[in-house]
């Protein structure tokens, strides 16, 4: 006994339904985008405009924030961890050098918090020049200092892409003989 199967054939009338199938979304999904940008609805999320926020570490204890990029109503978190590598307790303080922001029209706010503790909660470049002492470190121990910076809602979008600029730096003083 001998089978004989036969493979199915494509028709033109298929291949148009597999067409349709692709073709109908894809024109949806681009009229959409064509009616976003229209509408002025901006394509960047929070998580991405995020991205413009970078906190960097400088040797020794010392670290820069700088904001080139942040939509109004946007936040971004960034932190740094300072240690007591020491053999002794010593006394932590902490200063910003900056200017006060033109970003945004000097709507840039920020706030620090050390270890959950606010150190500072005001507009960007506000503590400028302004040593704090923030306690006391264990040899060993750490403490972490967390920048989160914000515009309103209503912050206009002048100056955005003038980058704000801070520089921190901490000093940790030996008080182990004290």
């Amino acid at each position: 006994m001998t089978i004989a199967t036969t493979a199915p054939t494509r028709t033109a009338r298929t291949s148009a339904a597999q067409a349709r199938r692709f073709i109908i979304p894809v024109s949806v999904i681009a009229g959409l985008a064509v009616l976003a940008s229209v509408a002025g609805i901006p394509w960047t999320g929070a998580s991405e405009a995020a991205t413009g926020v970078r906190l960097q570490a400088e040797p020794g204890q010392g670290a820069t924030l700088t904001i080139s990029k942040l939509e109004p109503g946007d936040s971004a978190t960034k932190t740094v961890t300072i240690r007591n590598s020491g053999d002794g307790e010593s006394r932590l303080s902490f200063e910003e050098n900056a200017e006060p922001a033109m970003f945004a029209d000097g709507d840039l706010h920020l706030k620090i918090q050390q270890d959950g503790r606010t150190v500072f909660d005001g507009l960007f470049g506000a503590m400028n020049d302004v040593t704090q002492d923030v306690g006391n470190l264990a040899p060993g121990a750490s403490s972490k200092f967390t920048f989160t910076v914000s515009l309103p809602d209503d912050a206009p979008f002048v100056n955005q892409g003038k980058a704000a600029v801070a520089s921190y730096s901490w000093v940790n003083t030996d008080v182990s003989g004290e």
